[in-house]
């Protein structure tokens, strides 16, 4: 039988080594296959794995549960520059650390006067977790096709922050201006993006109790028959979308986009030749592992994707060991030893040396959407250590 440690707390939990989270999801995989799932191991390694990726429980996810487009759309573009950067592209900021996007939908009906200019958003964002530094906010709205009012005009729209909501007959809200955008009626996007760090800022200062909204005001010229709903689309609460930036911290400095550029130069051809002596010596090399996460039971709060290769190393370190397969110096004395004497030492071991990240689409244990690029998820490289 399998023992798992008990669960650590937090200062043990940050201790844990890069391969952490490839071992546990191993350990799941493997009993998957072998019909252990029943057993209290797997809970404990199901449990250790949640901790590693931030989740205070199992998420229960909603049955009828949307994706967004806009959050589809997030996860399909981190998908494509994990190749490049583990970092997303930030609206309004030069910064490239966030690695967590955590979606919200506007709570309100569409407005009902058809003429309105005005229109208030709201939006069911009441914490972050603890560890993690905001980056980021942008409102994404869905925009309209509307052939009638495809014409030159320039409309203004200017997202307020809503310090102190007004009474009525009494007092006027109090609002700060966030950002602003003048629009060509003409030439409209399928969305519209706006920067509202400073909205998320404030609320983050006092713990999220004076979130009151958000103002979006729609400014034409005097005489102009546009308003808000012929150019946003407000009808369902999944059309805007508020997008939180955030950085847990687990990216690690070194994975810049300099050192990952340097290494997507590799020669494929070298690559390929290293592989082909490996596999006739069978020396350590790197060999696929498809993590399929409806096998671990992990795709109903998943979303995406079904599942990815994380591959994993096997192999021989014998003596003498050659330069493709990215020994250390420790590794190379060792073995050394090792001919001289098996006796006196073990062989080198053959382990990952290179990991790059993961993105996943998934709710969250607060039952909210969340694009994240977890790190040390996939073996790029073996070697000897």
């Amino acid at each position: 039988m399998v023992l798992f440690p008990k669960p650590r707390h937090r200062a043990q939990q940050q201790r844990r080594t890069p391969s952490d989270t490839m071992i546990i999801l191993l350990v799941l995989l493997s009993m998957s296959h072998t019909g252990l799932t029943a057993i209290a191991g797997y809970e404990e390694a199901e449990k250790n794995l949640l901790t590693k990726l931030g989740l205070k429980r199992r998420p229960v996810v909603d049955e009828n549960l949307k994706i967004p487009p806009a959050t589809m759309e997030l996860y399909k573009s981190m998908l494509e520059q994990n190749n490049v950067t583990p970092h997303f592209p930030l609206p309004g900021s030069h910064t490239t650390s966030a690695n967590t996007a955590r979606a919200y939908y506007n709570k309100r009906s569409a407005p009902t006067n058809a003429k309105s200019k005005k229109y208030r958003l709201e939006f069911d964002i009441d914490s972050l977790p603890e560890q993690d530094q905001i980056k980021a906010a942008e409102v994404r709205f869905t925009m309209k096709y509307d052939e009638v009012l495809r014409n030159e005009e320039t409309i203004y729209i200017v997202i307020h922050d809503i310090i102190q909501p007004g009474k009525k007959g009494l007092s006027k809200p109090i609002l700060r201006i966030i950002d602003s955008k003048s629009i060509n009626m003409s030439i409209v996007s399928k969305t519209e993006s706006f920067d509202v760090t400073p909205f998320i800022e404030r609320l983050a200062k006092n713990n999220f109790k004076d979130n009151h909204g958000m103002l979006v005001q729609c400014v034409t010229e005097s005489g102009s028959h546009t308003h808000l709903l012929n150019v946003f689309d407000f009808l369902s609460p999944d059309n805007t979308l508020l997008l939180v930036y955030t950085d847990d911290g687990t990216i690690s400095d070194k994975s810049t986009l300099e050192q990952i550029s340097r290494r997507s130069k590799r020669s494929t051809s070298e690559v390929a030749r290293q592989e082909k002596r490996a596999k006739k010596k069978k020396i350590c090399q790197r060999y696929s592992m498809y993590v399929d996460f409806k096998d671990i039971g992990f795709s109903d709060w998943i979303q995406a994707p079904p599942g990815y290769d994380a591959f994993y190393c096997h192999g021989e370190c014998t003596f003498p060991l050659a330069n493709h397969i990215n020994a250390s110096n420790h590794a190379v004395m060792q073995t050394l030893i090792n001919s001289h004497n098996p006796a006196t030492v073990s062989r080198a071991c053959c382990v990952p040396t290179k990991l790059s990240t993961q993105t996943l689409l998934y709710v969250d244990d607060d039952g909210k959407l969340v694009v994240k690029n977890y790190p040390d998820m996939t073996v790029e490289e073996c070697g000897c250590r």
